[in-house]
């Protein structure tokens, strides 16, 4: 490309970025702005440089003793200062009117990460991203009213990609991460990011509001400043572990003989000695005499012994 259209290139782009600031910054009367934005014109709204505008609280009533007084001193240069408004939200008045010049909100922003190609949102319970597969982003924001001010294309915010060893990137695949300009209140951005080329390790990512440095001015986590969503871009499942084979190597134990004795005392064997076997009873039992009948008996043989003889004779 020729240096000199370049050149050309570059100031339209320089001339464009700074016509899109300039009309994020321009209020309309009854228009909405927020907490920590710096450099905004409010003139549009009717007030007017050493006027106050007053506010009478949440739904409080015109006429009545106001609760906040601020005096403008520049209205095409005024600061939403947190010191000032902060908890003072809802409309804010010029002098007696009953119409308010503008009404003050809080900003509140957040981001969500998803893998475009597997289809899945990157929370805390999937923090695993193919490295290779494409990632996209949502942010969910309450600023992209700014969008409505007179000739704004939008609310700029910027997404913050912060990859391994710290290195942070402007840039993913093409796609400018600063100043990005949203106009709806959950803005997506589809496919941006092409994850192959990129190192493997943990990647942390979050979103700024970055309209009218409301990020520098008011920096609140969930206000300006979104909470982060980090994730691991690695080629391998994290939740696989390469399984290695152990190698048992059979140890053989050697048997050892012990040349120490016991000193065990052995038990007292029982005698050897057996028993004499008791001499054997007779089996043939002699007759016991019955008490008495000796003496009868041999009377009776004698007796017949004399008869006998005295017959013979």
């Amino acid at each position: 490309m020729h240096p000199s259209l370049l050149l050309t290139l570059v100031c339209c782009l320089v001339v464009t970025i700074a016509t899109a600031t300039a009309s994020v910054g321009t209020i309309p009367l009854s228009g909405t702005v927020f907490i920590g934005e710096s450099g905004i014109d409010i003139s549009g709204t009717g007030v007017t440089a050493g006027s106050a505008i007053t506010w009478y609280g949440t739904g409080g009533t015109v006429g009545v003793t106001p609760q906040a007084t601020v005096f403008v001193t520049d209205p095409a240069n005024f600061y939403v200062s947190p010191v000032l408004f902060q908890g003072k939200t809802g409309p804010w008045f010029t002098g007696p009117g009953t119409a308010p010049a503008f009404y003050v909100q809080e900003p509140r922003i957040s981001l969500r990460v998803f893998d475009e190609t597997a289809g899945f949102e990157i929370t805390p319970s999937a923090v695993w991203v193919p490295r290779g597969d494409a990632v996209g982003f949502q942010v969910d924001t309450t600023v992209f009213v700014m969008a409505h001010r007179p000739g704004s294309p939008g609310a700029p915010v910027t997404i913050r990609i912060r990859g391994p060893d710290g290195i942070g990137y402007s840039v993913v695949d093409g796609f400018p991460l600063e100043d990005i300009l949203i106009n709806s209140p959950n803005h997506r951005t589809g496919p941006v990011w092409s994850t192959g080329n990129y190192g493997s390790g943990n990647y942390t990512v979050w979103v700024e509001s970055t309209g009218n440095d409301m990020n520098d001015n008011y920096p609140r986590d969930g206000q300006t400043i979104s909470a982060t969503v980090t994730f691991l871009l690695q080629s391998t499942n994290p939740l696989i572990t390469p399984t290695t084979a152990a190698t048992t190597i059979a140890t053989t134990t050697p048997l050892t003989t012990s040349s120490t004795v016991s000193d065990t005392t052995l038990p007292t064997p029982f005698p050897t000695t057996l028993l004499t076997t008791p001499a054997t009873v007779p089996t043939t039992l002699a007759p016991t005499p019955m008490p008495g009948f000796g003496i009868g008996a041999a009377l009776l043989a004698l007796a017949a012994g004399l008869i006998a003889v005295r017959v013979r004779k």
